[in-house]
């Protein structure tokens, strides 16, 4: 994997959390929208973000809502989101209830245009 650096603003208010186990311990990723450019129509152009995994009983915790949106640059690396496998759950928007990050059924959830 080669690693990438982005400039651009996350949008804290379209987070989803999926939910995961690390070490036997549930939790949930964290995946926020990440607005990188404007295209040449002017619309938004997005990628999402994995930020990462938190504890069950942290993932309310929204303290980082608190700082102001400014923009500035992120550094990772790109993956495809999780490898499905016949004992994978499908995610179910309707009742906002994700098991695996599948960037195509996520952006629909975010709203991302590109």
């Amino acid at each position: 994997m080669k690693p990438v650096a982005l400039k651009g603003m996350f949008d804290h208010s379209r987070e989803v959390q999926v939910a995961k186990q690390r070490n036997g311990e549930k939790g949930v990723d964290i995946v926020t929208p990440f607005y990188t450019h404007l295209d040449a129509d002017g619309k938004e152009q997005a990628i999402l973000v994995n930020r990462g995994w938190v504890p069950l009983d942290l993932k309310d915790q929204r303290l980082h809502l608190l700082q102001t949106s400014t923009i500035g640059t992120i550094k990772g690396v790109l993956y495809r989101g999780d490898n499905a496998t016949k004992y994978s759950k499908l995610n179910n928007p309707t009742l906002e209830n994700y098991s695996r990050v599948v960037p195509y059924d996520l952006s629909l959830i975010t709203q991302c245009p590109n």
